[in-house]
Formats: structure tokens, sequence, C-alpha cells
């Protein structure tokens, strides 16, 4: 679908088991999970070239440093319950937080919807709409920009708005047309639909994801803590949703990949599951 071929990662971490003859037991395991992935990914399309590779390292550091080279870094998590489960310091948050591309976080049960296709973005980042927009494009499916917000109450004694809270959701409507003038004409063959709530950001993007294929959401700049790199939102969401989620990020300036080597790295940590 993107033309690009599929990186398959496994990162070894800590230190090896060793038998009685001197056979690194772990080593070998490590070597049959890559090869099994591969052996999968060759069966769901014969035209997707796949390399697979088992790197010794810390897993979060190491496929970091792997989406330098990557156009997009999937990462798959086993169990039940979504992402909640996440805890601070897991290889998926540092790895989502800290990449130098787009990431998208999968859970192991999750099924494509067949027939109502539908791709959800929060339009509050511009990096999230390119991303969403670029994926509509390229998936065929419908599009919901939504955005959220909340009525700010002026300070004063009769605690009223100046205008009533129909004006006010028209403003953000109307706000709302204006950022996807752009994208809609970069991308006319998208189908769009522009959904304003009067709710959280979190709350509103975990409702309208619960039949969606994908939900995109922006990172901000690179900062130092998990939650501060993906910014609150994105942080929250990747919590409470059970579809895969693009954590997408304006593209780095020390992105070093030629173009043939653009592809998509699937990353596996042995240390944690992810």
């Amino acid at each position: 679908m993107r033309g690009v071929g599929l990186r398959v990662v496994h990162v070894f971490a800590g230190a090896p088991l060793v038998d009685d003859i001197g056979r690194n037991l772990d080593w070998e395991e490590a070597h049959h999970t890559v090869e099994d992935a591969h052996r999968r990914a060759e069966k769901i399309s014969s035209e997707l070239h796949v390399r697979s590779q088992v790197v010794l390292g810390g897993p979060a550091e190491t496929l970091i440093r792997q989406s330098v080279e990557a156009g997009l870094v999937v990462l798959g998590k086993r169990g039940r319950g979504g992402f909640r489960d996440l805890l601070a310091g897991s290889v998926a948050l540092q790895v989502a937080g800290h990449a130098a591309g787009p990431v998208v976080l999968v859970h192991s049960g999750w099924r494509p919807p067949i027939d109502d296709r539908e791709i959800v973005v929060g339009a509050g980042r511009e990096a999230a709409l390119r991303a969403a927009f670029a994926e509509a494009d390229l998936r065929g499916a419908r599009l919901r920009a939504l955005h959220a917000w909340r009525p700010i109450m002026p300070a004063g004694p009769s605690g009223l708005t100046p205008m009533t809270l129909a004006e006010l959701e028209q403003n953000e409507e109307k706000t709302l047309t204006r950022t996807l003038i752009p994208w809609r004409e970069r991308h006319p063959g998208v189908r769009v639909v522009e959904s304003v709530v009067c709710d959280s950001s979190r709350h509103a993007l975990t409702e309208a994801s619960r039949t969606a294929e994908l939900l995109v959401v922006g990172a901000r700049e690179h900062f130092g803590g998990y939650t501060l790199a993906l910014g609150t939102t994105a942080y929250a969401v990747i919590h409470h949703v059970t579809c895969p989620v693009l954590i997408a990020r304006e593209p780095g300036r020390h992105r070093v990949a030629e173009p043939e080597e653009s592809g998509a790295v699937s990353g596996s940590a042995c240390s944690d599951g992810w």
C-alpha cells in the first residue's frame, strides 16, 4: 500500500542464558521470534520486501535510534485492556514520546472494521492533520476531524458569557472549517466529516475512536518526559482507546533516511512485551 519495505526488529536485552554445550538459548529464541515474524509478514503480502534483524541493546533506546531511518515505527501490545496498563517507563511510551518520526501503537486483539472505515484525528496539531489526511487518502477511508472545546466563563458576579452557547459553537465550527481548508485542497479525494463537540479533548477523542480503524494525535516537539513529549491529550488518549493510535510529529531535521530505506520498522522488545 505504501510502496516501501518493512524491517522487523527484535531487541534482545539482558544477560544470555547458555546451556551445557555452550548454546546461547535466549539468542536462538530471539532469532526464532524474528524469523517467525518475517514469515508472517511475507505471508500477508507476497510483494512486500521484508528484512529482519535481532539487535542487542536497550529496547527503547534501540528502537528510537532505528526510528531515525524509518518512515514509520509500529509497536504491538499483547494482552487485554487496550493501552491503559502502560507504565510510565514502558518501552512503548518512551518510543512514542521520543522517536524521530511517527509511531503507531497496535493492540494484538484489534481487528479492522470491514465496512464503515473511518479515521479520527484531533484537529489541534498540524502534524496530526498532515498524517491523518495522508492516511485517509492512502486507505480510501473517511476522515473525521474532531475539535473539542470548552466555554470559558468570564469573571464577574453574573457568570454569563457575552454570547450564547450556540454562537460560541458556531465560532468554533468556523475555526475548524478554516483550519481544514488547505488540507482539503491538498487531498481533494478525502471525504471529511467535521465534528465540533463541547467536551474535553481526551473524552471526545476516546468516544469518537470506538469504531475507528485509526486514531491520529499530534505529539509536541521533543521534551524530557514522556507526558511532555507526547502532550497531555495524546498521553491520556493512548491509555483509553483500543484501536490503533498514530502519534504524529513534524519530521525531524536530523533524519537521514534515504527514500528506499524509509519503510516501516516493526519493533518488539523482549524485556516487557513491547
